[in-house]
């Protein structure tokens, strides 16, 4: 990957769907299999993305509370 590349899920399928079509282009059914496997990895991949990025409306989303921190030196003595 491109260093400072953002990894989407958009990206990842982007990914996918240029491995697919270079996979229609290639004569070598070896070459062929190859991309298109890594055509469903990046996928995989974007599904696996949504699901870490997309909270789901029926789970309850955690609240961590916050905690006090001092807002002088002389209070945090």
């Amino acid at each position: 990957m491109l260093k400072g590349l953002a990894v989407t899920p958009q990206f990842l399928r982007e990914e996918a769907a240029r491995f697919r079509g270079m996979a229609e282009t290639v004569e070598r059914e070896g070459s062929k299999e190859r991309l298109l496997r890594m055509a469903a990895d990046y996928e995989s991949r974007a599904m696996s993305a949504d699901k870490l990025t997309e909270p789901s409306p029926s789970e309850p989303i955690p609240v961590k509370s916050g905690k006090r921190t001092a807002k002088t030196p002389s209070e945090a003595i």
